[in-house]
């Protein structure tokens, strides 16, 4: 059990925007700061610095477009919260490196922007729409969506199949904003689920399920090649436009006949490929934890290599 634990907050090494010291610093490292930083602002001033970070619908209507982005880091100071910040920075590292950075950024304004909008447009309908929100709990669970929709086999510590546990987390806060009659929490809910599934399909992963989406890439960023028959080369074409080579002896070999033509460029062979394929069968059956480090370096070497075939 232990080894699980030291493998979920075991850092990646994914592709960062700077670097600070020895490490990366990507947008999961950002977002989790600025989250801790956020307690901080609120001891010092809950109720006017800490509330311009949250989302709350009517401030947004009055101008304070700024909410619809910042409501993710504002964090207030409790047990629960540093959990969640935990669990976020732990398993957000896996969902970025197979987003890559740039689509991971992407993902991750669109789960934020959607669905304070559409609660945002609701609550000039009624009042009963809206509502207030803040922190990462949403956003991790909007990941662990999208990673189960990515990859539906994977289980919680080789027992509870992932998107369980993602249904078991969206049934207990469908019950609570029921109970509560808040419309607006409820409608909010739904519609980050909605918008984290249909912008990861879009975005290359969710492809497990038939979710609506427009096609925005056509995979993951992580640098991963995916699965492809090897293709050849193609030949250069004869009598094609462009200057004429002049025949002559130079062109012969020593016994008069033509030179042999030049090398091929190397190519991926078949066996790069299905051990490629074992590799990624791996990750989705048990996740990228599952990789030793060899294998995980033997990973970017071959995707390396069929990339560049």
């Amino acid at each position: 059990m232990s080894q699980y634990f030291a493998s979920m907050f075991r850092r990646q090494p994914n592709e960062g925007w700077f670097r600070a010291g020895r490490f990366d610093v990507t947008t999961v490292d950002i977002m989790t700061a600025l989250a801790v930083a956020s307690m901080f602002i609120w001891a010092i001033s809950p109720n006017v610095l800490w509330q311009r970070l949250a989302f709350i619908s009517p401030g947004v209507r009055n101008g304070e477009i700024w909410r619809l982005v910042t409501w993710p880091i504002a964090e207030q100071p409790g047990f629960f919260a540093v959990i969640s910040i935990a669990f976020f920075w732990s398993f957000g590292q896996q969902l970025e490196a197979l987003f890559g950075k740039s689509k991971f950024v992407i993902w991750v304004l669109s789960v934020a922007v959607v669905p304070a909008l559409v609660v945002t447009l609701l609550g000039l309908v009624s009042s009963s729409f809206d509502a207030a929100e803040f922190g990462l709990g949403p956003v991790f669970l909007a990941g662990i969506w999208v990673y189960a929709a990515t990859y539906p086999n994977v289980r919680w510590f080789e027992v509870v199949p992932l998107w369980a546990i993602a249904a078991v987390f969206t049934a207990l806060q469908v019950l609570q904003l029921s109970g509560t009659r808040a419309s607006g929490g409820l409608t909010f809910l739904v519609a980050t689920i909605a918008a984290a599934l249909s912008m990861g399909r879009s975005l290359g992963l969710a492809n497990a399920w038939p979710i609506p989406h427009v096609p925005l890439g056509s995979g993951g960023g992580s640098g991963v090649a995916r699965r492809s028959k090897p293709t050849k080369p193609k030949r250069p074409k004869r009598g094609g436009g462009g200057q004429r080579v002049v025949e002559g002896p130079w062109s012969k070999g020593s016994a008069g006949q033509p030179p042999p033509p030049p090398p091929r460029p190397p190519t991926a062979s078949p066996a790069d490929q299905a051990e490629l394929d074992g590799l990624l069968d791996k990750i989705g059956s048990h996740g990228m934890d599952a990789l030793s480090t060899n294998e995980k370096q033997r990973l970017n070497e071959l995707s390396k290599r069929l990339r560049n075939r």
